[in-house]
């Protein structure tokens, strides 16, 4: 295995208490060849303080500071900056296992493959849940179809869709000029989706290696409590099939009804950890699903 450099991106945003055991993780790796890409986000607690003292002690780590534009905004900054042969994110609250970047090296470069995935655990208070979805007695794979690749990985009981599971070679992303867009949620499906038309080869790792948290205050549960996610995956469905009507990539759209399937299991999945009933989740769908294309997708009359 070579030892080519990783960059890592992490945007941070007024999540102090959680950024030690983040960047702990991250400076912990059995593969250290890494550059760290701490992006503070016009944080106003004491996140910039802790992540300047980082980058003093260990000149892996690069401390960034910019005013407040949201995540999607600070990961394209951080693509462009990146000097990596690879790159990958992390979100700021959450905790990598020590080999998982020597796997996803190893597995990217063993396989000549443009992108290596890892499995993901979900971090609750009182439990941990393993996300293996339906390949718990699995091997790792190398996927040459991705169609097949989606449906194996993508588009399983427990999809893995984000971008911190993914070690993308960095030339791959950077020449697509595939940025991420301005939502709220959903942009991590989105980002990787269009990347999808230019992959030739995943190498699988049916593994946890990635330590996903889920707090009762984070983000997508707050957002949940304050607007309908039903409108906002919606808005990046209709972003994702514009992408591969406009690119032609028409071999793709078939991956769409499996996505908006997807889409309402999230939708389901998260308004539940924030409290909401059933009932108050599926008036939500049905308002904001109603004559967009997610619906049509989902009922199979596609004009």
């Amino acid at each position: 295995m070579s030892n080519k450099l990783v960059s890592i991106i992490i945007p941070f945003y007024n999540l102090e208490k959680y950024v030690t055991k983040c960047l702990d993780s991250v400076l912990s790796q059995t593969y250290e060849n890494l550059e760290i890409l701490a992006i503070d986000d016009g944080s106003s607690d004491g996140t910039a303080g802790i992540l300047s003292d980082y980058a003093r002690k260990d000149k892996r780590v690069v401390h960034i500071c910019q005013s407040n534009t949201g995540a999607g905004a600070a990961s394209n900054r951080g693509i462009e900056i990146a000097r990596g042969d690879y790159l990958t994110f992390v979100d700021n609250d959450d905790w990598i296992e020590p080999s998982m970047y020597k796997r996803l090296v190893s597995a990217i470069e063993e396989n000549e493959a443009d992108m290596s995935v890892c499995n993901f655990n979900l971090i609750y208070s009182d439990r941990i849940e393993n996300c293996y979805g339906t390949m718990r007695n699995e091997t790792d794979n190398i996927h040459d179809d991705i169609y097949g690749y989606f449906c194996r990985h993508c588009a399983c009981a427990k999809p893995n869709n984000y971008i911190w599971t993914r070690l993308y070679k960095s030339r791959l992303v950077k020449n697509s000029g595939i940025k991420f867009d301005n939502f709220c949620l959903g942009s991590d499906t989105l980002f990787n989706f269009k990347l999808l038309p230019l992959l030739k080869r995943v190498a699988f790792i049916n593994e946890g290696l990635y330590n996903y948290v889920q707090r009762v205050d984070s983000g997508v549960h707050t957002l949940a409590l304050r607007e309908n996610l039903a409108n906002v995956y919606a808005d990046s469905f209709e972003a994702l099939a514009d992408y591969f009507i406009k690119n032609e990539y028409n071999e793709f759209l078939s991956i769409l009804p499996i996505h908006a399937f997807t889409r309402l299991r999230s939708i389901y999945f998260y308004s539940r950890l924030a409290g909401i009933n059933d009932e108050t989740i599926s008036d939500g769908i049905i308002e904001s699903f109603k004559g967009r294309r997610i619906f049509s997708y989902l009922t199979g009359v596609v004009n």
